[in-house]
């Protein structure tokens, strides 16, 4: 299992990596999208956090989740991995889901929580599925970021999309199976 981060700043990153490193994932990729931004400052090897971070820089053209996960494709080879968009992480952490994700193996579980300011957040848990969904949908629909598209064709394929619904607080517990409709954006 990898983790995928799209980074925020300060202590949301922070939050983010202990979160990760909590559930027992060593090996995390960081998206970067300049040549500095600050963020391997703030996370340097990723010793602190009892993990190993691996810097990815974005491809040209490669904007939002999606692009991360394309600009990540080679690293993530066909390891399951969580993809955490960096504006926040589940304060109850992501141990249980994780588990859930490992028994159930759906080609994609969903958590997020929605709320105005600092508590929302989204996780994602996927299998290699998910990159044959991201080849399958070159473009997003207009206004998109291409997520809920690859979503909707891992659906469609009934390869199985799990949600969890959550509450900002963090408790949460997943819902749906194969064929479970997707959330996300």
């Amino acid at each position: 299992m990898k983790a995928l981060v799209v980074p925020a700043e300060g202590p949301v990153l922070r939050q983010v990596l202990r979160g990760i490193a909590d559930a027992g994932v060593v090996d995390v990729g960081v998206v970067v999208a300049g040549p500095d931004d600050g963020v391997k400052a703030e996370a340097g090897d990723g010793s602190r956090f009892s993990i190993s971070i691996t810097y990815l820089p974005e491809q040209p053209g490669q904007a939002g989740t999606i692009g991360a996960v394309r600009s990540a494709r080679e690293w993530l080879a066909d390891d399951d991995f969580v993809l955490c968009a960096g504006d926040g992480f589940p304060p109850g952490g992501i141990v249980e889901p994780l588990e859930e994700f490992r028994v159930r193996r759906p080609a994609a579980q969903i958590m997020a929580a929605r709320a105005p300011g600092p508590s929302s957040w989204d996780v994602y848990f996927f299998t290699s599925a998910l990159h044959t969904a991201v080849e399958a949908v070159q473009r997003p629909a207009a206004g998109g970021d291409g997520l809920s598209d690859a979503l909707q064709w891992l659906y469609d394929k009934s390869l199985g999309v799990t949600v969890c619904s959550a509450e900002p607080d963090g408790a949460g517990s997943a819902h749906g199976a194969a064929g479970a409709g997707p959330a996300g954006g």
